[in-house]
């Protein structure tokens, strides 16, 4: 009796193992449907007065129908939608999921010397953002800015990330900025 081991082989369409006189034998190949195209989840989206989306639910027991129901009996702001959401990039607006708005920078991102004269000048609408830098992935600074104005220098070299975050319905905005020893 010959033995044999399930192996990666096994994974391969059509494989057959060695047969009595030590050949494999090749099965046809079977034809295989596609499948009908997915449909798209059915996911429940609540969110706040100003259409900041404070969850997703992508299934529940009960059905979607009857949470939906349940959430307008309790006063819960949410919409039944079909598809997927990922609410770092959306919101609702008048009933409907839309993406968050882009921050605008204006000004010249380039490198800076890292001598802390050289002085990047950027304007950002909306004016209003916290801002965040990170020197190499780790947190190096955080403040508040209400003037539009965010102005980058630095005396060590390295790749810095800024981080800016206005408040919503906007999406945050990542800027790279390699700062060069002098």
């Amino acid at each position: 009796m010959t033995g044999v081991t399930l192996d990666a082989a096994w994974a391969v369409a059509g494989y057959m193992p060695a047969g009595v006189d030590g050949q494999a034998t090749a099965a046809a190949p079977s034809v295989v449907e596609d499948p009908a195209p997915a449909s798209r989840p059915q996911v429940i989206v609540r969110h706040d007065d100003n259409g900041l989306i404070t969850a997703v639910t992508l299934q529940v027991e009960i059905g979607m129908d009857v949470l939906s129901e349940r959430y307008a009996e309790m006063g819960i702001p949410h919409i039944l939608y079909d598809g997927e959401v990922d609410i770092a990039d959306a919101w609702v607006k008048d009933g409907q999921i839309v993406p968050k708005l882009d921050v605008e920078i204006s000004g010249e991102l380039r490198s800076v010397k890292a001598d802390g004269e050289d002085l990047l000048e950027l304007t950002v609408s909306p004016a209003e953002f916290d801002a965040t830098v990170a020197l190499d992935g780790a947190l190096v600074h955080t403040e508040h800015v209400a003037d539009g104005r965010l102005e980058f220098a630095v005396d060590h070299p390295g790749s810095y990330s800024i981080f800016v975050v206005p408040a919503h319905p906007y999406r945050a905005k990542r800027l790279d900025v390699e700062a060069i020893a002098p």
